[in-house]
């Protein structure tokens, strides 16, 4: 049998993996004042933005910026996964320690999601028309 291009494997170089740590190297102190469009130009240029978790501040990624990697761990429910990928190094050994229940965790998201501006979740989807379609 002749080789071909759907028999020839090709071997292509292995790209060198970046941490998101990598993608956001500088880190913002914490400033209680960020609006969203403070916190999406912060995403913009790389920067941690700083979310309560159980009344503590924590630095994280922006949710716009959180690897696919990381919200497939959080679908999968590998929450410490999740947290490793997406919080500041220094601050992964404080959530450890603060060990939050679900509902502390789940608000953790939501805030650092409306933080970045970017809410996750079910959209309405386009509103049904307010003419009748059907003529009497």
């Amino acid at each position: 049998m002749a080789a071909n291009s759907r028999t020839t494997r090709k071997t292509a170089a292995a790209r060198p993996t970046r941490t998101p740590r990598e993608l956001a190297p500088d880190v913002r102190e914490q400033d209680d004042d960020v609006t969203a469009a403070e916190a999406q130009e912060l995403e913009a240029t790389g920067r941690h933005i700083t979310v309560d978790l159980c009344g503590e501040p924590v630095r994280v990624v922006p949710a716009g910026a959180w690897p696919v990697s990381a919200q497939r761990k959080l679908r999968e429910g590998d929450i410490d996964g999740f947290m490793a990928a997406v919080l500041h190094e220094d601050d992964y050994d404080l959530y450890v320690e603060l060990d939050p229940v679900l509902d502390e965790f789940n608000q953790f998201v939501t805030d650092a999601q409306e933080l970045s501006g970017e809410p996750q979740g079910k959209s309405r989807g386009p509103g049904g028309s307010s003419r009748r379609t059907r003529r009497r």
